[in-house]
């Protein structure tokens, strides 16, 4: 059976999405940290986490790089992308979004001061607009998810994001189209391989820094 590592510091972060996906697969995988970032660094592909590391069958092992290129690369091993190309830009455009209020949120990990500043005010600003946009998307789909009537590499971006957002107060209890979100958080728990993903990520939370 193909074994997957997911190469990441101790954190949800970039990699929670790929973790949701395995376990909503019922993948064999499996979490690598970085024992000494600074010395390992230059060894991964860009000097960046993720990485995603794929044991095969016949011995064969591939990595993959950069975090939207392994959502992809899952999401279309696991028949988690859409049923047709239309379906599928749609997630792509929805990724995307995703990422650049991502981009913003950790740039307030950074030690300057002043990018910290710029970086919180940019993430609060734009997952204000995100939130408005995404309710308005879901609301219009009425079905509890992004795309169509299944759970979707789009939905399962989305709820990680959204957590991490949440958890470092990028967003507050109170945000827009909530009664949208709600439906939307109920349909994927109601989802029984999503509810195995939310039920094995609380006990390796307790070992996340965040």
């Amino acid at each position: 059976m193909t074994r997957y590592e997911v190469y990441y510091f101790p954190s949800t972060g970039l990699a929670e999405a790929a973790r949701a996906m395995l376990e909503y697969a019922g993948a064999e995988w499996s979490d690598k940290h970085p024992k000494s970032w600074e010395t390992e660094k230059p060894l991964t592909p860009y000097g960046k986490l993720p990485v995603l590391i794929e044991h095969g069958d016949d011995g064969k092992v591939v990595e993959i790089f950069e975090s939207g290129a392994i959502y992809r690369y899952l999401a279309r091993k696991f028949g988690l992308y859409g049923q047709d190309i239309h379906e599928d830009v749609q997630q792509d455009t929805i990724l995307s979004q995703l990422k650049e209020v991502q981009t913003s949120t950790f740039m307030t990990f950074q030690d300057d001061e002043y990018i910290k500043k710029y970086g919180a005010e940019k993430a609060k600003e734009a997952s204000q607009h995100l939130l408005e946009k995404h309710g308005e998307l879901l609301k219009k789909n009425g079905t509890g998810h992004y795309v169509g009537n299944r759970t979707t590499l789009a939905d399962i971006c989305a709820y990680t994001c959204f957590k991490l957002l949440k958890k470092f107060g990028v967003v507050g209890e109170s945000i827009p189209h909530q009664e949208v979100f709600d439906h939307f958080e109920a349909t994927l728990a109601s989802d029984s391989k999503f509810k195995r993903y939310l039920d094995r990520a609380e006990a390796r939370f307790a070992n996340y820094k965040f």
